[in-house]
């Protein structure tokens, strides 16, 4: 009978190790950037339109954060970091760049 409790003790200790780490690799997100320049600012949503013509949607809310500390405005050119999350793009970091200066018309 101790026997029976020692193995059993052992295997439920085993099996929640590799099921703590199980759960840790599911939860890891992968997180990814995009640039572009913003074209539409909605509640909760900033759409940005990239250098090869794609457009992204990307939530964002109060845990985004903004460098610099201001919201970005149509046109400006912003580095989006965002992770998949529930079938949408997430923004977690939203960089705002300068805009890179046009080639000058001889």
């Amino acid at each position: 009978m101790r026997k029976f409790i020692k193995n059993g003790v052992a295997f439920f200790t085993i099996f929640t190790v590799l099921f703590m780490i199980g759960l840790e690799i599911a939860f890891a997100q992968q997180s990814f950037t995009f640039v572009g320049n913003v074209i539409n600012i909605s509640r909760g949503n900033i759409t940005v339109k990239g250098d090869k013509g794609e457009i992204m949607n990307f939530a964002v809310g109060r845990r985004t954060q903004y460098y610099p500390a201001q919201l970005a405005a149509i046109g400006e050119r912003v580095r989006m970091s965002y992770y998949f999350q529930r079938g949408q793009n997430v923004a977690y970091q939203v960089e705002i760049n300068p805009t890179p200066p046009s080639p000058k018309k001889k």
